[in-house]
């Protein structure tokens, strides 16, 4: 096929569910109107940022820049530098201090009603909120995290309450998420309901519904903060592209069967959508030396700190990835970069993420599956992240720019952009569209042509990997090696490197290729002299080279373990 004519089949391939919007089954004319609804959504933002601390300017300052916020959308409070503070701070530098900023800024337009006193209760007035200008609150770098716990705080309500949700600590961003409502009609302990859990409409999320969407530009470092913003900006001019991870847990009963439930659906929303998909459903998570190459999307649960690959010096995460690790305290503190998870995660490049500040309890945690299925449909970071949650008010902190609109721009439109760009990005609309019509129920045949044909799929190696695991389903063995073994000489990153050398060892094992295996797997460990399973590969190297009475190759990894082993302290 020539240029013009790849360009038409692809579009063929995805033209019935233009790539992201597949889900809400919606057409370019809609999603074009989707974009337009966003214009002067700058003026719903409000950018806090602690005045006690010049780098939270900086990055209120960055934001504002970036996104055309105006001047007198930004509003800095003298707060505590500590990631963790009291009620009352939370109360009297933060909460009071805000409201009034936004009456007096007309960002507010409220009513008061008054309760007359009774026998049992005295007199009441509460303020009611009857237009809100504002949707957004972006805390930024120095703004606290989470509210620690009042034991002095009494509330006549949380005595009909479970015992464990007599808790009335919080995340800042949570407790600000019914920002409008008068206080007085709150019982602070516990959560409360998401009256927006699950909805259709993205505009639906507003204070005047109950809603205030908060999220903050935060992380280990105020270059970090910054840079959440910066990458968002990227991928929504480029597109999101990448592969997705999920790792589930192996669970098929129980009470915590609903968090796999989540990440499974997840992953089977990602893959309809066409993104490359890798579900794990063992008890274990993504090991250290896993090849994640390309991180798009993550999502996994279950341990305290960060693991696996994310511990790894370089993660490859791509510009606008989103993570998330669903853990009880996974972001108790986000200035770290190797404690709980979404502070590392931030610190490795995942453009945004979210997190516990305290035990939620699992149904009270963010529904991963709705999340992702909102961004599918073209809601904003913010928007899903707010849609996907059954309560306010508890523990979930949202970090990353709440504007972010990751999966909004038609496959059309992209292939265009990137195409006139001569952009190598263009390689994943590819595989899109081919995995979008592989899911729709084409041949495979018909999309490996189109491949085949593809001048792109010789470039680039994400293409030439792709058009070589379809060789591998077709079992057509040889030529998939042939094409494995062009994408290593394509410059793949160094984990895609890495899965590409094992599929390899595995297809030679197989094919009886015993020396060619365990070649295979020493060029991984040339390229890679960090590896971080390099006991576990030289195990693998040893029982092949018995299966063959390989006795030179044997005696030569049998020295390296024993070396290895020495050198373990």
């Amino acid at each position: 096929m020539h240029s013009h004519s790849l360009d038409r089949f692809y579009n063929s391939l995805a033209s019935s569910h233009l790539i992201y919007l597949i889900l809400a089954g919606i057409n370019l004319a809609a999603s074009v109107v989707l974009r337009a609804e966003v214009t002067g959504v700058e003026k719903s933002v409000v950018v806090i940022y602690n005045s006690a601390m010049p780098e939270s300017k900086s990055v209120a300052n960055h934001y504002a820049d970036i996104r055309n916020i105006p001047e007198n959308h930004l509003i800095g409070l003298e707060l505590s530098k500590e990631e963790t503070i009291s009620r009352k701070d939370f109360n009297e530098t933060l909460h009071d201090p805000l409201f009034k900023i936004f009456k007096d800024r007309e960002f507010f337009d409220t009513d008061y009603e008054i309760v007359p006193a009774t026998r049992e209760r005295p007199g009441t007035v509460y303020q009611n909120l009857q237009k809100s200008k504002i949707r957004y609150l972006v805390l930024c770098y120095g703004v606290p995290v989470r509210i620690e716990g009042d034991p002095n705080l009494h509330e006549d309500a949380t005595e009909s309450m479970r015992v464990e949700l007599r808790f009335n600590g919080a995340a800042v961003d949570h407790e600000l998420s019914w920002f409008g409502r008068d206080p007085k009609r709150l019982v602070l302990a516990g959560p409360i309901e998401n009256p927006l859990y699950a909805t259709q409409k993205a505009t639906d999320l507003h204070p005047e519904n109950g809603v205030m969407i908060v999220s903050r530009l935060d992380g280990p470092t105020p270059e970090i903060a910054k840079g959440l913003v910066d990458k968002a900006i990227q991928a929504e001019k480029e597109g999101l592209w990448g592969r997705t991870y999920f790792d589930a847990r192996g669970i098929r009963t129980g009470s915590y069967l609903l968090g796999d439930n989540w990440i499974r659906s997840a992953a089977q929303l990602a893959a309809k959508a066409g993104f490359e998909t890798t579900l794990d459903d063992q008890e274990n998570l993504f090991s250290e030396g896993f090849p994640m190459s390309q991180i798009a999307f993550y999502a996994g649960w279950y341990t305290a700190h960060v693991t696996g690959p994310f511990t790894r010096e370089e993660v490859e995460f791509m510009p606008g990835a989103i993570a998330y690790h669903l853990h009880s305290e996974s972001a108790a503190k986000l200035r770290t970069s190797d404690k709980h998870w979404a502070g590392p995660l931030l610190a490795k490049g995942a453009t945004a993420t979210m997190g516990c500040v305290y035990e939620p309890y699992l149904g009270a945690t963010p529904d991963i599956a709705v999340f992702f299925e909102r961004l599918l449909m073209g809601f904003s970071f913010g928007e899903a992240a707010y849609a996907c949650q059954r309560v306010l008010s508890w523990q979930t902190t949202i970090v990353g720019d709440p504007l972010y609109l990751p999966l909004s721009k038609p496959i059309e439109l992209l292939q265009m952009e990137l195409g006139g760009a001569n952009s190598p990005l263009l390689a994943w609309v590819r595989i899109l569209a081919a995995n979008q019509a592989l899911q729709n129920g084409a041949e495979k045949t018909v999309v490996l042509e189109a491949l085949e044909s593809d001048p792109l799929s010789k470039l680039h190696p994400a293409l030439c990997e792709k058009l070589a695991d379809l060789y591998m389903t077709l079992n057509r063995q040889e030529e998939a090696i042939y094409t494995y073994e062009r994408a290593l000489k394509l410059k793949p990153t160094p984990q895609q490197r890495n899965r590409i050398l094992l599929e390899l060892a595995g297809i030679d094992r197989q094919a009886g290729k015993l020396e060619s295996a365990i070649q295979r797997m020493e060029t991984l460990l040339e390229a890679d002299p960090d590896y971080p399973e390099k006991e576990n590969l030289l195990s693998g190297m040893k029982r092949i080279a018995e299966s063959g009475n390989l006795d030179t190759k044997l005696d030569d990894i049998n020295i390296r373990l024993e070396a290895l082993n020495k050198s373990v302290p």
